[in-house]
């Protein structure tokens, strides 16, 4: 199971470096706001500064994905703005949906590891225990 996490982890953070580290070099162009919400949204984030934070986290949480030792932390940072692009694709630009649960589902996996969420979730012992 430790393999495929391992895979899951590289996976997920492809899509993350390539789209966030492009914003920086050379921006994709973005196709024309036709009355879509979701390509408005995209073009005010661009125009508005917010893409920086957001490909800036992009860019982080992958190559943390790549790193043994932070990937479980990089996963658990990743998983809210994973279900913010699944959100963003379900209800404004439906095109990317499945590429976008993909990368839910890859999350879930490099998250699959039942220790480590024990250990999330475990009650701290007490002094008075």
């Amino acid at each position: 199971m430790n393999k495929i996490r391992v895979i899951a982890a590289v996976l997920l953070a492809i899509p993350l470096l390539v789209f966030g580290g492009s914003f920086y070099v050379h921006p994709f162009p973005l196709p024309p706001a036709n009355g879509s919400v979701g390509i408005e949204l995209l073009h005010l984030m661009r125009t508005g500064g917010l893409s920086y934070a957001v490909t800036a986290s992009h860019v982080v949480a992958g190559v943390f994905l790549l790193v043994p030792r932070t990937r479980f932390v990089a996963a658990l940072l990743q998983l809210p703005m994973t279900i913010g692009i699944v959100a963003f694709h379900a209800f404004m630009w439906r095109e990317g949906l499945p590429i976008a649960l993909v990368m839910l589902l890859l999350n879930s996996v490099v998250l699959a590891e039942p220790a480590r969420l024990r250990a999330l979730v475990a009650r701290a012992p007490s002094s008075s225990d």
